[in-house]
């Protein structure tokens, strides 16, 4: 288990009106992704901070509409048990859920022009790539005098730097996003220093009213998660006692699975007790090659696991058990699973890209994403080392 903290974001105005949007879709999620974690972490303190003065705001189907401080205050606080505190967690919330169906919908056709929310004593406050900026014309509505300062915290720019890794729809969606929210003065905030250089040199290319640019890194937090049963996939897979890896995060392009499943089809062709592969994370778009050889070559179906929906606790216990973290990305924004790792000492075995080289600790392996040898050779030396500790270890 781990939450995400960071330094405070610099806000000028005695009030701000947060974007809750992503938030809201993901009020039932039982897992959250880094993104959810740090839109979370900076709503949260911004409802400590500002108090009162914190206001919240929501876009969805119905429309754009200022949500009451109760509710988004409860949607905070029930993300915050359910991701950070799950032992905490109470019974939903019905009447939550019900307000959350009803409200936006009934509210979005009485969005305040003149209220105080929106003036310049107000800041704008959006961390998930989501929200207000997704409606055409959304800003426009919320703010039609422009009174409004703005903040965009920026977890990468990958849809417009790779856009072949995306839905084909994707790179025009985001840029739709930044341009919503960028036509009037904007501060820009990035998660690193990889993504500020990347921000920076968009923002020059498209003449973006910068008012100015922070680097707000996260930080994790990491605890121990209480015991919870496993499910009796995962405790078949670590009773297992041959050497394994793992990969976190959805099986999409950039993530580069195909790769390692090449390694993994060489090393079962190749040995005769080849190690295990972990794959935890559930299937993710434009990935066909991927899914073809997960279902239908014989070579790795024995050597190469797929895990989803997993708790907290059978995460950490599979990650804390591993020989490495593989981690073979073509672009990241930030890289949570390396942070997660390193609080565990387990090994990382990462692509040598810029933002690795920034976050990732002392120790980490760092190859090329396209060097399949590279990546063959660590994972084969890695496993003999396992190998050569067990058998010294046996009595």
């Amino acid at each position: 288990m781990y939450r995400l903290s960071m330094r405070s974001l610099s806000i000028e105005t005695p009030r701000v009106l947060f974007d809750i949007s992503r938030l809201v879709r993901s009020y039932d999620e039982p897992f959250g992704t880094g993104v959810d974690r740090i839109d979370l972490a900076i709503g949260l303190d911004l409802s400590n901070r500002f108090g009162s003065e914190c206001h919240f705001v929501h876009a969805g189907r119905h429309g754009v509409c200022i949500l009451p401080q109760d509710l988004g205050n409860a949607v905070l606080q029930r993300l915050h048990h359910m991701w950070n505190d799950s032992h905490l967690l109470e019974n939903v919330d019905r009447l939550t859920r019900l307000r959350l169906k009803y409200e936006p919908h009934l509210r979005s056709h009485f969005l305040p022009k003149d209220d105080a929310i929106v003036s310049s004593q107000t800041t704008y406050v959006v961390a998930s790539h989501s929200g207000v900026g997704k409606v055409r014309g959304g800003m426009s509505r919320l703010d039609p005098l422009g009174k409004m300062q703005r903040l965009i915290y920026i977890h990468d720019l990958i849809p417009i730097d790779y856009p072949e890794y995306q839905r084909p729809e994707t790179k025009q969606q985001f840029s739709g996003f930044l341009k919503e929210l960028t036509d009037a003065p904007v501060v820009a905030v990035s998660n690193s220093y990889d993504t500020d250089r990347r921000v920076k040199k968009f923002a020059t290319e498209n003449a973006w009213q910068l008012r100015a640019t922070d680097v707000v890194v996260p930080t994790l937090d990491f605890k121990k998660t209480p015991a919870t049963p496993l499910t009796p996939p995962v405790s078949a897979f670590l009773n297992h006692k041959s050497p394994y890896f793992v990969i976190v995060g959805t099986i999409e392009p950039r993530k580069n699975h195909l790769l390692l499943l090449q390694i993994w089809r060489e090393l079962s062709q190749q040995q005769e007790n080849p190690p295990r592969l972990c794959i935890i994370g559930k299937r993710g778009w434009e990935n066909e090659n991927v899914v073809d050889m997960l279902e239908r070559c014989p070579a790795i179906r024995d050597t190469v696991f797929e895990f989803t929906g997993l708790s907290d606790f059978e995460v950490q216990t599979m990650l804390q058990n591993a020989t490495a973290l593989l981690f073979p990305s073509f672009a990241e924004g930030l890289g949570i699973p390396i942070l997660e790792a390193a609080a565990l000492g387990v090994p990382c075995v990462a692509s040598d890209i810029p933002v690795f080289r920034e976050i990732a600790p002392a120790g980490t392996t760092f190859l090329n994403p396209l060097d399949g040898a590279g990546w063959l050779a660590a994972i084969v030396s890695r496993t003999g080392e396992i190998r050569n500790k067990q058998m010294k270890d046996r009595p």
